[in-house]
C-alpha cells in the first residue's frame, strides 16, 4: 500500500497529481523545481516531502529510477494514475477516502462520479490545465447554476437526512416539498436532484437552478429498497423516470443523421437500415420528456416509425 506521510490527505493528493503533471510528459524535474510547481498547493513543501511523494508514486508502480538525492525525477515507462488505482481497496487507502471525502470541496462535480471517475476526471482536469496556456486548444468553460447547493445536498444524501425543499418551477410561485434525497445528476449542462416526494409518493426529479432554500426536515422518510444510482439510468435518455419502457425507431435524414451516428443517444443505440436518403435508428428507452425533445429539435428531418406518441 501506498505510504503515508504526516501532510493532510487533501495537499498531499493534490501534490501527487501536480508532480504526476510534470512527469507524465517524460519531462525530468529535480526536486527543487517540483517543490516550486508545488507551492501554490503546499506553501510549507520541501525537498523531503517531494522525495516523499515520489516514493508514493513508486509504491503504485511508477517506474521513476532512483538515485541520490541530486537527481533528477522522470518517468521512464508512461505511467498512468487511473490504471494504477484500478483494484485498490479503498476503504483500506485512508488517504484517499479522505481526500474523496473532502473532493467536492474543490471540485463538486467530479465528487459524486465514481471512484475511477473521479481519478479520470483529475487526469483530464490536469490536462485541461496544461493546454490552457495554448490558444489552439479551445476548452468550453460552463458555469452550472445551483452549482451551489450540490454540497449541501450532498451531505444531506450521505446521511441520508429527510429534507424541506423550497422549489420554484418556471412561472410558478415557489413550493415546499419534504423529499428524502437519493443522488444527484447532471445532464445538458444542468444538475439534478433525484429524490423520494413524500407528496407525491414518487421519486420525482428537481432542477438545483429552480432551488431556493434547503432545510433540515423534523419528518422521518424511510424507504424499503433504495434506488440503485448504477442502474438507475441505464434505460433513460436524461433524467425523468416516466413512459414506456419500449425499442424507439426514428427515421433520420441524411446529413443530420450523421450527427446522431457519431454522437450517440444512448448506450442502446442501433442502426436498423441505411439508404442514401436516410438512416434508421433504434434504441431501447423510455418514452420520457427529454427523448421526445431530441426527436423534436430534429424537425422535419426525423420520422418517428415506433411507437406512436
Amino acid at each position: 500500500m501506498p505510504r503515508t506521510t504526516s501532510s493532510g490527505p487533501d495537499k498531499r493528493l493534490r501534490r501527487v497529481f501536480k508532480i504526476h503533471q510534470q512527469l507524465r510528459t517524460m519531462n525530468s524535474c529535480s526536486a527543487a523545481e517540483l517543490v516550486k510547481f508545488c507551492e501554490p498547493i503546499d506553501p510549507n513543501i520541501n525537498g523531503r516531502t517531494v522525495r516523499a511523494d515520489i516514493q508514493f508514486l513508486r509504491d503504485l508502480g511508477a517506474s521513476i529510477p532512483k538515485g541520490n538525492k541530486h537527481q533528477k525525477f522522470y518517468y521512464k515507462e508512461a505511467f498512468s494514475l487511473i490504471n494504477a488505482l484500478e483494484g485498490i481497496k479503498y476503504e483500506e487507502t485512508n488517504e484517499m477516502v479522505t481526500y474523496l471525502n473532502q473532493l467536492y470541496h474543490l471540485a463538486p462535480k467530479a465528487a459524486l462520479l465514481d471512484l475511477d471517475k473521479v481519478f479520470l476526471a483529475l487526469e483530464r482536469r490536469v490536462r485541461a490545465t496544461d493546454a490552457q496556456g495554448d490558444p489552439r486548444l479551445q476548452f468550453e468553460r460552463t458555469e452550472y447554476s445551483g452549482q451551489n447547493w450540490i454540497r449541501v445536498l450532498y451531505d444531506y444524501i450521505v446521511g441520508r437526512k429527510t429534507i424541506l425543499l423550497i422549489y420554484k418551477p418556471f412561472e410558478r410561485q415557489p413550493q415546499e416539498r419534504i423529499i428524502l434525497p437519493i443522488f444527484l445528476k447532471e445532464y445538458n449542462q444542468r444538475w439534478f436532484l433525484i429524490a423520494y416526494d413524500a407528496g407525491r409518493l414518487a421519486y420525482q426529479n428537481f432542477a438545483l437552478d429552480r432551488i431556493e432554500d434547503v432545510k433540515m426536515s423534523d419528518k422521518k422518510l424511510a424507504l424499503d429498497k433504495m434506488p440503485d444510482p448504477a442502474t438507475y439510468f441505464n434505460n433513460l435518455i436524461g433524467v425523468s423516470l416516466e413512459g414506456e419502457l419500449t425499442t424507439v425507431a426514428v427515421r433520420v435524414k441524411k446529413p443530420r443523421a450523421f450527427y446522431i451516428r457519431t454522437k450517440p443517444w444512448h448506450l442502446s443505440q442501433t442502426e436498423v437500415s441505411e439508404t442514401s436518403e436516410y438512416i434508421d435508428f433504434e434504441w431501447t428507452v423510455y418514452t420520457n420528456r427529454e427523448l421526445k425533445s431530441k426527436i423534436f429539435e430534429l424537425g422535419p428531418d426525423a420520422e418517428v416509425l415506433s411507437p406512436h406518441f
